[in-house]
């Protein structure tokens, strides 16, 4: 049994004085200890005034790249950041660091990850499931190559497709990919209007960007389909309920209202697109639209660590407006768990999930003191 002062289940109320049974695999029950603590003889663990939660998900990562933390230049924009990330060894993974990572993101209270490799998704999922961490590993399609068949399920977790971006995967593949991840009830990830120079790639506009992909034999004969990147992707049918659509930066209100009403899940990585561009995703305009809300701290290439609670905290200090603790525990547990399509194992606590567990931070609990109660899309 553990016992907390509340816990967090994300089916309803916040549960106080709460209890949970678990056998070490899967959980049993959840309520209140009055309920459940008279008459268990087994082993009980007591976090105190702490509220259990979930095991937390890091919606978003690149787990090849991890020998790149430290080694990527900060605050030059897109560009600047770019350049000098293909002027290193991208896809030389160092598997001594990942595993540090992943021991990392436990302790931290992460039970799943998604990761995208472009080159190395066979090799991260394995190490992926090495660790006893459930995950979704995606095969990023880049270039004009068909897209292989997504995996599928593993004991531990699922293997998929993602596409790059607009305008780094042709639209056809990008179709196919996504075709195929629905074929077979797997989720889709898409870069999706991450930074300006993606803007005015797809809009049409100048781009010192497009000159340089052009240079390095890309996008040679692309035409500009002159609307939005959300607009391009919901026209491609790219967008939905299976889609996970990472950073959505550069929207406006009709790019808003076209994920809400498509059903996409929007993952945020907020301390990445600081570290590159210095920009953020209209955070306020995305949650009052009801669009599930995930978090992901995208690569070590563009961040300092891969915690998601560090996301969390992140968004609260600079959220205009009240963000509660459900509201941001959404976002890292039941949110992510269905974009992911692993909520009949995580996201929740409750009989039947996996005994996977986190405590809630006592600083954040401090900045979300607040009635509790998920806004719209919690």
């Amino acid at each position: 049994m553990i016992r907390a002062a509340r816990a967090a289940t994300m089916t309803g109320p916040v549960l106080e004085d709460a209890a949970l049974i678990h056998d070490g695999e899967t959980v049993l029950a959840v309520g209140p200890f009055s309920d459940l603590g008279p008459g268990f003889e087994g082993p009980v663990r007591d976090l105190g005034d702490a509220t259990l939660a979930p095991a937390v998900v890091n919606a978003h990562t690149h787990l090849e790249l991890s020998h790149l933390g430290g080694k990527t230049r900060e605050g030059e924009g897109f560009l600047g950041w770019v350049e000098h990330l293909l002027s290193l060894p991208l896809y030389e993974p160092d598997e001594a660091r990942v595993r540090e990572e992943l021991a990392g993101l436990k302790a931290w209270g992460v039970g799943l990850v998604a990761d995208i490799s472009t080159r190395n998704a066979a090799r991260m999922a394995g190490i992926l499931e090495d660790s006893g961490l459930f995950f979704v590993s995606f095969l990023e399609t880049i270039g004009d190559g068909a897209p292989p068949s997504p995996a599928g399920a593993g004991p531990r977790g699922l293997r998929s497709l993602a596409g790059h971006s607009l305008y780094t995967t042709d639209e056809p593949v990008l179709r196919a990919a996504k075709a195929a991840t629905e074929a077979r009830n797997l989720p889709f990830s898409l870069h999706l209007a991450e930074h300006a120079e993606e803007e005015a790639v797809v809009r049409g506009g100048d781009s010192m960007f497009l000159s340089l992909l052009r240079q390095r034999g890309r996008l040679r004969n692309y035409v500009s389909p002159g609307v939005s990147p959300v607009a391009r992707a919901a026209a491609l049918g790219l967008l939905g309920p299976g889609t996970l659509a990472v950073h959505c930066v550069r929207l406006d209100d009709e790019d808003i209202r076209l994920l809400a009403d498509s059903g996409t899940f929007v993952c945020l990585c907020p301390r990445s697109n600081a570290f590159i561009t210095g920009g953020r995703a209209p955070w306020e305009r995305l949650l009052a639209a009801g669009i599930p809300l995930c978090l992901g701290t995208d690569s070590l290439a563009s961040n300092r660590d891969l915690n998601p609670w560090n996301e969390a905290r992140y968004l609260l200090a600079r959220f205009q407006g009240e963000l509660g603790l459900e509201d941001v525990l959404a976002m890292l547990t039941v949110h992510p768990a269905r974009a992911l399509k692993m909520d009949h194992l995580l996201g929740t606590l409750e009989p039947g999930k996996a005994a996977r567990f986190s405590v809630v931070p006592g600083d954040i609990e401090a900045l979300t003191r607040r009635p509790h109660g998920p806004r719209k899309g919690a």
